[in-house]
């Protein structure tokens, strides 16, 4: 059997040299190429916050170690199988543990990563890779950062080329270790090569590549192998048994044709021995024929004689023969070998090659991508970083001041500034969904409520306070001198009374006078203390502490109505105006849960 070995450059030669001590002859033909990915920054820096590293093959611990960033310390390694623990071992120095089963369910079935809930996991894969192991470990909450280090690319646009040297190099099994490599292989729109490929045995590397192959490109399960691993050793050892089970299936069929050949050589001879004896039954005819046979015997045995010396030429021209062919048939072995020595030698300068190309095209590939990385980096980072200040402000609207009305417009912002960003829509869907909500809720009156409160504070100073106006004193007509002499005894008492009056003074009034006269100080303590109960009002209103808000108003419209001149219109409108705010709502509404900002966090990662 001749095998294809398609891996990607510099990964065939060991295979190729474990199937040849095996006398099974192998073409080295990469169909895929590995290019590194950049990683921006903000990536790089997952690497310090993850708790658990988890590396999907070689390749992946590979261009991680280029990258140059080390692990945490407290930072633990898993690998898919074994191969990629050991380069995990060797290019890391870190021990990382892997399943007996070397593929992404054999992973998630390790207890390590079976409780792993607020962890922060660092997936380290190649671009475009399967997404099975982030899904799970997402729906176990984990949080997930994915770091693609490397991308599989093919090395043509077509695979008619290969295909074609393929055929001519009569080709029987063709080894394939990705769904990429085997998208790669089938990319032709040639029916003869389709129908081609349908007759090759494909050595897959895990039960994932085989349904791929078998439902994607009609493959029959009769011409697909599972290996018993994707490392080398595994790949040869599963070729070498097949190679072994079709000997030993065609030794049996030649024996099965042998044997049969025996039998019907067994019955001919049967068959002509017992006509013979039919024919030879004893006879006066037959005793006269043997008389006259006796009587030729001599012409009959020299023709015998005759026919075995030509017999005996014959066999020895054939024997000649024979040799001659083996001769030729060993000439041809060694023509065959010295022409596989030439075609590897060819294979190994167009590997070489291709590589150097590769390379040249990596370059060229890695530098553009590289200015492009940084353009965009520059464009999308500003972008990022308003995007999470514009969400996170909005749900501070939302959830501290419940100011609904500032929250949309900021949404509204935060829409239009991506715009012209690319797979953004459910990050769209979600702002939208939250500024119909908000829009529909009811606007609370915080704000209006402080603001009418603080117009009454600006009030405090110019309010009448009620003091008592002690009346003028009144010159009574009693106190003044009648001219009439009958009058004496009248004008001596008002007399004295007015000399009475020099020195003491008593006033009578009409109401009665409780509470006393207040100086300046006395009335810039009122004022205060109406004032102090606003404030304390205006605090309780923006911390939604409604009792004290109530016992506020209340202490404010007593000390209003005790020391103020009530029918004053100043005083009596903050009469009306604390009744009013004695009968508003203040409680806070429900807790709005806004759902742009896990779709913002999603679309960064």
């Amino acid at each position: 059997m001749k095998v294809a070995l398609t891996r990607p450059v510099g990964k065939s030669e060991p295979l190729s040299e474990l199937l040849s001590q095996q006398q099974i002859s192998s073409v080295i033909c990469p169909v895929l190429r590995l290019n590194e990915v950049a990683v921006s920054d903000a990536a790089q820096a997952m690497i310090h916050e993850a708790e658990l590293a988890i590396f999907v093959s070689p390749d992946a611990v590979r261009y991680f170690s280029q990258l140059a960033v080390p692990l945490a310390g407290h930072c633990a390694a898993f690998a898919v199988g074994e191969g990629t623990a050991d380069a995990i071992q060797q290019t890391l120095n870190i021990k990382a543990k892997y399943p007996k089963q070397p593929d992404s369910e054999g992973l998630l079935a390790l207890r390590q990563l079976s409780s792993v809930e607020g962890k922060r996991v660092l997936l380290v894969k190649g671009k475009s890779g399967r997404p099975v192991i982030a899904q799970t470990l997402k729906a176990r909450g984990a949080i997930v950062d994915s770091l693609a280090v490397y991308e599989r690319t093919a090395v043509k646009d077509t695979s008619d080329s290969w295909l074609d040297h393929w055929r001519s190099q009569q080709i029987e099994g063709i080894v394939i270790t990705s769904n990429s490599a085997a998208d790669a292989i089938f990319n032709t729109q040639s029916s003869a090569s389709k129908d081609w490929l349908a007759q090759r045995t494909f050595f897959v590397v895990s039960q994932r590549i085989a349904e791929h192959v078998q439902q994607s490109y009609n493959i029959e399960q009769s011409q697909i192998v599972v290996c018993h691993g994707p490392d080398n050793r595994a790949i040869a050892g599963s070729i070498i048994d097949y190679t072994r089970q079709q000997g030993r299936k065609m030794t049996q069929s030649e024996s099965q044709t042998k044997h049969t050949n025996t039998q019907q050589t067994q019955r001919a001879v049967e068959q002509t021995v017992a006509s013979h004896q039919a024919k030879t039954g004893v006879s006066k005819v037959a005793l006269l024929a043997l008389l006259v046979a006796l009587g030729s015997g001599t012409g009959a045995g020299y023709v015998y004689l005759q026919q075995q010396q030509q017999l005996q030429q014959t066999l020895l021209a054939n024997q000649a023969i024979s040799a001659e062919n083996q001769l030729l048939s060993t000439q041809l072995n060694g023509a065959k070998s010295q022409l596989q020595r030439v075609e590897k030698v060819l294979d190994s300068l167009q590997g070489d090659v291709t590589k150097r190309l590769a390379e040249q095209q990596q370059n060229v590939d890695t530098q553009l991508m590289q200015t492009l990385a940084k353009a965009q980096q520059q464009v999308s980072g500003a972008v990022a970083s308003e995007a999470l200040y514009l969400q996170r402000l909005a749900t501070f609207k939302v959830a501290a001041e419940q100011d609904y009305l500032g929250a949309v417009a900021i949404l509204e912002r935060l829409l239009e500034s991506l715009a012209s960003e690319s797979n953004t829509a459910v990050v769209k869907q979600a702002i939208a969904t939250d500024i119909a909500t908000l829009k529909a809720l009811p606007k609370p009156q915080t704000e209006s409520l402080y603001f009418e409160l603080h117009g009454l504070l600006s009030q405090v100073d110019v309010l009448t306070i009620k003091t008592k106006q002690i009346p003028q004193t009144s010159v009574s007509e009693d106190a003044v001198l009648s001219q009439q002499v009958d009058d004496w005894k009248a004008n001596l008492q008002r007399s004295w009374q007015r000399l009475v009056d020099d020195f003491i003074t008593i006033r009578h009034h009409d109401e009665v006078i409780i509470d006393p006269l207040l100086d300046k100080n006395e009335q810039l303590l009122i004022r205060a203390q109406l004032r102090a109960y606003l404030t304390q009002a205006q605090t309780a209103l923006m911390d939604q502490q409604a009792g004290i808000y109530f016992s506020a108003l209340d202490g404010a419209a007593e000390t209003l109505a005790r020391y103020f001149d009530t029918q004053h219109p100043s005083v009596n409108a903050m009469q009306q105006a604390l009744h009013k705010l004695s009968r508003s709502e203040v409680q806070r509404q429900d807790s709005v849960e806004l759902a742009t900002p896990a779709a913002v966090k999603g679309w960064l990662k």
